[in-house]
């Protein structure tokens, strides 16, 4: 399955799920305004370097280890000093990769030289405060033992990555694209990793590195930090990166005689030329367009019919004048564009303010799997995004289909990109919908 290399128990079932390699794109921060203190200021032993977890205190301690020897962050930057990064460097005439801004920008922690404190380090790759933010204004106080500690430390600068908004936000910089960082369709071509982001599969990935607890999710944990469900952190996590990709559209078309491709399915053009398998299902399926970004938003579609079905049509008609507009009208894509953000705003504060309950979320487990029979998920990158989704919602809703076999058969069906079949992946996907439609305990069919 290319770009996706290791499997990792999901948090609520005995499932594997394949992951997309973090240091495809790890996360990383701009300038802030705030000094970055760097990653030795936590790796005392008293403080996040101890050698194995402690279990007298509420915090393991031993995160920096788990960091530096577990999580592909920790290798970002060296990522950039081997060989298949020197040979994607040269293809592109940019020299030395590791110093190459292109790549820094999510390779590295991109801080100005002034904010740089005394024990920062470029080569420590994506390390604690790419993540939780700029140190200087909380790391004296973070861990002074008052329970009003977390709430001040976030007034100085501490993100609040227990919010899935923060988070998401945090990790769709570089895994989905932004304004300022990208894996443009030059860097793909030379040989960079295509990109696929899920929040929640990439949530757990990050809180587990190398089978590892990243930090302890107890009861004291809850009350401190409350953290949203694995449906409600999937669907913000498919708003965000819905948005990236509406505005990675708008700015591809506009950018100068040919548009910047990687804004677009790269399954539109990446695929076999025989007639069967070119022939294009789903939405917005005009014969040799381009088809934007669309897996997120795809997945959004779907699971916005079953839960907020009012809003699904205003969803899905913008989805498809966005698409229209990037291949016939580029005058229109600015206002289509505005109409889609302003959809997945509301459908945002919806979500703020009444996650979808058991039943909804039932329904849109249910909608997931079924999609793919009317063609929803008819190239390899939607259907990527429809596996992670599936297995989210598959142990969200306790489905007895979580221990299916078939789960296996899912990412298999995912194995080889040029292989894909989306008939095959739709009676999977079929098979798993039996199985989930009667709820937790039951087998039956609708």
């Amino acid at each position: 399955m290319p770009a996706i290399v290791s499997l990792v128990p999901h948090r609520l079932a005995p499932i594997v799920v394949c992951i997309v390699a973090l240091t495809a794109a790890p996360g990383g921060l701009q300038a802030s305004g705030a000094r970055h203190e760097g990653v030795a200021t936590c790796a005392s032993t008293t403080c996040h370097g101890a050698a194995r977890p402690l279990r007298a205190t509420p915090v393991l301690q031993n995160e920096y280890v788990t960091w530096s020897t577990f999580d592909p962050h920790a290798s970002a930057f060296r990522t950039l000093r081997d060989e298949r990064s020197a040979a994607i460097a040269r293809r592109l005439g940019i020299g030395d990769a590791s110093q190459a801004p292109a790549c820094l920008a999510c390779h590295s922690e991109v801080v100005a030289a002034p904010e740089r404190g005394p024990k920062f380090q470029a080569d420590d790759g994506i390390g604690c405060e790419a993540c939780h933010g700029a140190a200087q204004g909380w790391l004296a106080t973070h861990d002074d033992g008052t329970r009003e500690s977390h709430a001040g430390s976030l007034g100085r600068g501490l993100l609040a990555l227990n919010d899935a908004r923060v988070r998401g936000a945090t990790c769709t910089g570089c895994h989905v694209g932004s304004a300022d960082r990208s894996a443009t369709h030059a860097m793909m071509a030379a040989g960079h990793p295509r990109l696929s982001f899920e929040l929640d599969t990439f949530t757990e990935l990050w809180q587990t590195s190398g089978g590892r607890e990243h930090y302890r999710r107890d009861a004291d944990y809850a009350s401190r930090k409350p953290e949203a469900g694995a449906t409600q952190v999937w669907l913000t996590g498919l708003l965000l990166s819905s948005r990236h990709s509406v505005d990675q559209v708008e700015s591809a078309v506009n950018r100068g005689a040919l548009p910047e491709f990687a804004a677009f399915n790269c399954y539109s053009c990446h695929r076999s030329m025989g007639l069967d398998r070119w022939r294009e299902r789903g939405p917005a399926a005009t014969p040799g367009a381009l088809r934007v970004n669309d897996s997120a938003l795809r997945l959004l579609a779907t699971a916005v019919d079953a839960w907020q079905p009012d809003r699904a049509p205003r969803l899905t008609g913008g989805i498809e004048a966005l698409q229209k507009a990037a291949n016939d009208d580029r005058a229109a894509v600015g206002p289509a564009a505005e109409a889609l953000r302003e959809s997945l705003a509301g459908l945002e504060a919806d979500l703020g303010k009444a996650p979808p309950g058991p039943a909804a979320r039932q329904q849109i487990l249910l909608a997931v799997l079924r999609a793919s029979a009317r063609g929803a998920y008819p190239d390899y990158a939607t259907a990527e995004q429809a596996a992670m989704a599936a297995v989210v919602l598959l142990a969200d809703t306790g489905s007895p289909a979580r221990r299916s076999s078939d789960i296996d058969a899912l990412f298999a069906a995912l194995d080889d990109d040029a292989a894909f079949d989306q008939a095959r992946f739709a009676r999977i996907l079929g098979r798993l919908a039996v199985q989930s439609a009667g709820g937790p305990g039951s087998l039956s069919a609708p």
